[in-house]
């Protein structure tokens, strides 16, 4: 399918990235060639073909990046419009070949099934042979953290496990409340048998670590500065080191420890909330750690937690930065009532975060999303009824024929819907009207109630 022998030309205003995936194609029997042109998104159609100065006659096909943003089907197949992330090209190509390109839309928009089925393939081939959490993303780990209560009986344990496995954790850390743990030991191999491919974490204190060692993968937490001094109790495991601005110059020794002892340290920047110390503390903190050759992680929930606005959101925002600075592990715990989902809402998060790492793109129309309130698109049909954003507050609801136009800044316009809608469709519309509305649709009289007592 993937046309090797062809003649490739990339035009693009970032070579280095274009060269990555020129690499690839040239692997695959193509003759490639890149091509820097500056403003590239700014060159009108015309414009292009002249910077190609008669170049385009060497070559089968001219590929763009799929965020350039005229239709340029006047030029047949000769140019085609690629991926939104050059970095996806060959997983396309190799996958399904050049026709699949079109002139006139980025190949995310032109074959979102095609996107679905890559970017499912491109996970798997990430995840494939890991055996503890990577030193560098992509991919990237979750970690769902479970507070135990002491004589929790073992099914309860196991369901709860399940449901987050279930949601895509590939470490369940227990916390037991009293902080001790080794009756927990009891557990650990029927746990095991359940879930033979699940990595169990403890999280407890330094003396509960030190006493169950064997029984668990990944331990939390030690301070670096303890970690510095000896690791050889937790020689084969994966161990969490907390990481202080003031413990930063001491991380070689805590390095140095590791290696002798054949502890894994994984590096934890301990997130704090806004205002102070802070977020932005933690990132840079990220960033000066980014260095070492070890695995770091972030804890999610301490910032989703203590922020009003909707999880999804924020931890998708947390793990794409983290991303960045080089992360490759996230922690959820599930421990109040907006938090419940947090572990699926981190699966999807990190798997967007990896794939935008992998293709070098925003983590945006990458078959995976975290828009659960607001709506994407103006216009969205579903079922048989479609919501038009026709103006910055307006919609247009259309069930089955029947149109009705709401402004989204009236006392409760939703009511209306019942004049062209009923049954399924009513609360269809409802629903759609309502993400269509929104900010605005939050504060709607009817709903008052609802959305204050929701805050």
């Amino acid at each position: 399918m993937s046309s090797g022998g062809a003649r490739l030309l990339l035009v693009t205003s970032s070579p280095l990235e274009a060269e990555v995936a020129a690499s690839g194609l040239r692997a695959m029997g193509f003759q490639v060639d890149v091509m820097e042109l500056r403003g590239l998104l700014f060159t009108p159609p015309d414009e292009l073909w002249r910077a190609l100065s008669g170049q385009a006659a060497r070559y089968d096909h001219v590929i763009v990046p799929g965020t350039y943003p005229w239709d340029l089907s006047e030029y047949g197949r000769k140019v085609l419009k690629g991926p939104e992330g050059l970095g996806l090209l060959v997983d396309v190509i190799k996958g399904y070949g050049i026709d699949v390109l079109s002139p006139s839309q980025p190949f995310e928009k032109a074959n979102p099934e095609l996107l679905q089925e890559i970017a499912q393939r491109k996970l798997r081939e990430m995840k494939s042979g890991l055996t503890g959490i990577p030193v560098t993303p992509p991919p990237i780990t979750v970690i769902s953290e479970v507070p135990v209560k002491r004589g929790i009986a073992e099914e309860e344990l196991e369901a709860v496990i399940a449901s987050l496995v279930a949601d895509g954790a590939d470490y369940v850390v227990l916390a037991p409340l009293d902080k001790e743990g080794g009756w927990l030991r009891t557990l650990v191999g029927d746990l095991r048998a359940s879930f033979p491919r699940l990595r169990l974490g403890l999280d407890a204190r330094p003396e509960a670590l030190r006493a169950s060692v064997d029984a668990y993968d990944l331990l939390l937490s030690v301070m670096a500065s303890e970690a510095a001094r000896d690791l050889s109790w937790a020689s084969s495991k994966e161990v969490v080191v907390l990481v202080y601005d003031d413990d930063i110059p001491r991380l070689e020794d805590v390095l140095r420890e590791a290696k002798k002892s054949g502890a894994r340290p994984v590096l934890d920047p301990v997130a704090l909330p806004t205002p102070r110390p802070g977020l932005l503390g933690t990132l840079s903190r990220l960033q000066s750690i980014k260095p070492y050759a070890v695995p770091k992680m972030i804890g999610l929930s301490n910032v989703v937690e203590l922020m009003d606005a909707d999880t999804s959101g924020t931890a998708a925002l947390l793990t794409s930065l983290a991303s960045e600075a080089g992360v490759s592990a996230v922690m959820v715990e599930e421990a109040s009532a907006k938090a419940r989902g947090l572990t699926f809402e981190a699966r999807i998060a990190s798997d967007m975060a990896s794939l935008a790492l992998a293709w070098g793109k925003a983590a945006k129309d990458v078959s995976l999303a975290l828009l659960n309130s607001k709506l994407k698109h103006y216009i969205t049909e579903v079922n048989g009824v479609r919501v038009d954003m026709t103006k910055r507050k307006e919609v247009e609801v259309n069930v089955l024929g029947a149109s009705l136009r709401l402004r989204c800044d009236d006392e409760c316009p939703v009511t209306e819907l019942a004049r062209v809608a009923s049954g399924p469709q009513l609360v269809i519309a409802s629903i759609l009207t309502y993400r269509a509305c929104l900010p605005w649709s939050s504060t709607w009289s009817c709903l008052k109630g609802v959305t204050q007592q929701a805050r």
